[in-house]
């Protein structure tokens, strides 16, 4: 197996995935790839819930982490996790590389929150009902994970002490 590693953090929408993997970046040099850019510029006024769509946004993430792969020994990226193209994606990318899985873990409503103010040029605009739709199908679907973190009130410190537990491991 390769020694390249890659942290995949999953999570609803709004629970901190890129908060998270920013801190990866600034704390541990870890580079955090934002893959929602990639999502951005294939979208093309396609609904999130069209089969095609997500099957082409996972088979170019699945690409570009490969990419980045060849750059960099480690690097952490975000999904949902909700999708059988996100589970063909995970399976390819394990067959290569070791893959570290955490579960973002955040009340549906301080998600929504989250959502309603973050900044709308960094993430893919989605309404509070996707974004309600989208987050219970993920706490349905509870993917098994390597490790979860708690992401309510929780100072940046203590969420770097969690992931450099977790990196050391």
């Amino acid at each position: 197996m390769n020694k390249k590693k890659i942290y995949l953090l999953i999570g609803p929408k709004g629970s901190g995935k890129t908060f998270i993997g920013s801190l990866f970046d600034k704390h541990f040099n870890i580079k955090f790839i934002r893959v929602e850019d990639w999502a951005k510029e294939i979208k093309k006024e396609r609904h999130i819930t069209n089969d095609d769509y997500i099957k082409e946004v996972f088979q170019i993430i699945e690409n570009g982490i490969k990419n980045a792969l060849n750059i960099n020994s480690r690097i952490v990226f975000e999904s949902t996790g909700l999708t059988n193209s996100f589970d063909t994606m995970l399976a390819n990318l394990r067959k290569d590389f070791q893959v570290v899985t955490i579960r973002l873990e955040v009340n549906t409503l301080l998600c929504l929150e989250r959502v309603k103010t973050r900044d709308t040029f960094a993430h893919i605009n989605v309404s509070d009902d996707q974004v309600n739709m989208i987050n219970e199908m993920v706490l349905k679907r509870d993917l098994s994970t390597d490790f979860r973190i708690n992401n309510e009130n929780k100072s940046e410190q203590e969420l770097v002490e969690e992931l450099k537990a977790i990196i050391q491991k």
